[in-house]
Parts: structure tokens; C-alpha cells; sequence
């Protein structure tokens, strides 16, 4: 076992869920480490901690594009009925970060950064409204939200997943 993958295993078991797959993804991302090693390293761990190491191993991807998007992808992991896979392409739009295919829901994660200028706002209003006219729901959250405020994250998730699964389901156009 590499130092590199016995660093996301040990995180894996001693820290909490968001903060390990933070770790995992960005060990897959500098692509010194696959998922596979992750996965054999995980089943060959010692019996404590192993449920925490294996459901690291098994969530983790290098898609994610840092741990603003990581920590995302594990408050969506906590709502029964959305299933998100990151960086899915929504024809006509592109790339998105989070996006559940059967309810049609995307989910990003906002930085000032990338979306802190006039270009910015003029492309993320073009994006947008692409979802719409394609019958998608776009949840936005901030850094801030996401870090610091995830209950928040999760109660809009559930309403957004409650509400799409009643009236919208399958009528956006993506296949699942």
C-alpha cells in the first residue's frame, strides 16, 4: 500500500464522511492513487472503522473538482431520493456539477471566483436559463452555505427532491 493511499485510509477512518472523501478526491484528482487501490484497501483494512473506509472508497471520484464540490456531494448523499453524479453533461448547457438524471436536478457549487464578473453573470444567465428551457431545476449554493450552513443545504435539497418527485419526473428529457 502506498503512503498516499494509507493517508486517505486512515483519514477515512478518523475523520468524519465529508472531510475523508475531501481527501480521497483530491488523492484521485493528482491521479497518483485510483479508485481500485482505494477499494482493495479498504476491504483488506482492519474490522474498526472499515463501514467508514469502505463507503469513502465507494463514493469516491476524481470528477469532483475540489472539496467546495466534495462537501456538496456528501450533503446530497444524505437525501433519500436524489441520486447525483458529478460533472454530468446536460446537452445544450455542458457540464454540470452535481446532476440527478431522473429528476432532472442540478446542482452547483457557487464561487465568487468564477461567476464574480459581468462575463460571469452573463454566462451563468445563459447557462440557466438553458436548464429551464430543457424543464431542469438548478439549486445554487455558496461556499459559505455549504461549509457552514449544511442542514440549510439539505432541507433545500429535500424540498427540491419532494417537490420534482411529485410533479417532474422523467419530463426534462435526460435518460437515467
Amino acid at each position: 500500500m502506498t503512503r498516499r493511499v494509507r493517508t486517505v485510509i486512515d483519514c477515512a477512518r478518523a475523520y468524519d464522511f465529508d472531510v475523508a472523501l475531501c481527501v480521497a478526491d483530491s488523492a484521485l484528482r493528482e491521479g497518483e492513487v485510483t479508485r481500485s487501490d482505494l477499494v482493495s484497501a479498504a476491504e483488506r483494512s482492519p474490522r474498526t472503522g472499515r463501514t467508514k473506509v469502505l463507503r469513502v472508497a465507494e463514493f469516491a471520484s476524481s470528477k469532483r473538482a475540489n472539496p467546495f464540490e466534495s462537501c456538496l456531494f456528501a450533503i446530497a448523499l444524505t437525501v433519500p431520493g436524489l441520486v447525483v453524479e458529478p460533472q454530468g453533461h446536460v446537452p445544450g448547457v455542458g457540464w454540470v456539477d452535481l446532476l440527478d438524471r431522473r429528476l432532472g436536478i442540478v446542482v452547483e457549487a457557487e464561487s465568487f471566483e468564477f461567476h464574480g464578473t459581468l462575463d460571469g453573470l452573463r454566462r451563468d444567465v445563459a447557462r440557466y436559463t438553458a436548464c429551464a428551457r430543457r424543464g431542469l431545476v438548478v439549486a445554487r449554493f455558496t461556499w459559505d452555505e455549504v461549509m457552514f450552513r449544511p442542514d440549510d443545504v439539505r432541507a433545500a435539497l429535500l424540498d427540491i427532491v419532494r417537490w420534482r418527485t411529485v410533479q417532474a419526473v422523467g419530463s426534462h428529457g435526460l435518460s437515467a
